[in-house]
């Protein structure tokens, strides 16, 4: 009987201490969670149009401005003693401001080939905002808000052309802005006051250049 108690005791104890070195044990597990740069973002969709005040949404998908040839023949005959495209491209921009205030900007150091450039005044913005435009489906971001500002249809060329101004609030929204190297309007109208046409001496050659668009908090 004393020789089962000891062994029962035994038992216990190595039950004990397998109970003491299992609750000393621990495992150490790591935790990652980033959180995003809270400072506006942008996102950008091109869209190659070749109508006069065609739905951009109806455009071709672009991944850059491509002009192609220039014509001085305009569509409905004759001709426009410039250079001009008659496609034109529009940028949708879906911005993200985190509750901040924010501008849309578009800088553009110009067009050129070697050592000829295109007239500043050529290469045309124009800003934009319909209420229709959708983040999905049937989700169409409404009126734009009281208190944000369109930039001014204006050269391309330039550094932080305004595109559009927030409201306080920032709240996100579609913006469009088309680009394009118009020709005269009827009865040799400006398409806008800055306006200076691809003259016909123009040299030939691929013209090249780039659009940074921006968005910043204020």
């Amino acid at each position: 009987m004393k020789r089962t108690k000891v062994m029962m005791l035994t038992v216990v104890v190595m039950l004990l201490a397998l109970t003491l070195a299992y609750a000393a044990d621990k495992a150490n597990i790591g935790i990652t969670a980033n959180v995003p740069n809270s400072s506006p973002q942008i996102v950008v969709q091109i869209k190659e149009l070749t109508a006069e005040k065609q739905d951009p949404w109806t455009g071709s998908d672009a991944t850059e401005m491509n002009f192609g040839d220039l014509t001085h023949t305009l569509v409905a005959g004759g001709d426009a003693g410039v250079w001009y495209s008659p496609k034109y491209f529009c940028v949708l921009m879906f911005t993200t401001s985190y509750g901040n205030k924010y501008e849309v900007r578009s800088t553009c150091n110009g067009l050129s080939s070697g050592a000829s450039t295109l007239p500043a005044g050529s290469f045309m913005l124009t800003p934009g905002y319909a209420q229709e435009d959708e983040w999905s489906e049937g989700n169409s971001q409404g009126a734009q808000p009281a208190d944000s500002k369109l930039g001014n249809v204006d050269s391309a060329i330039g550094t932080d052309k305004v595109i559009y101004t927030s409201e306080a609030a920032g709240t996100n929204r579609i913006i469009r802005t088309f680009y394009s190297l118009p020709s005269y309007k009827a009865g040799s109208a400006k398409p806008y006051e800055g306006y200076t046409p691809i003259p016909l001496d123009q040299p030939a050659g691929t013209y090249t250049g780039t659009v940074t668009i921006s968005i910043a908090a204020l």
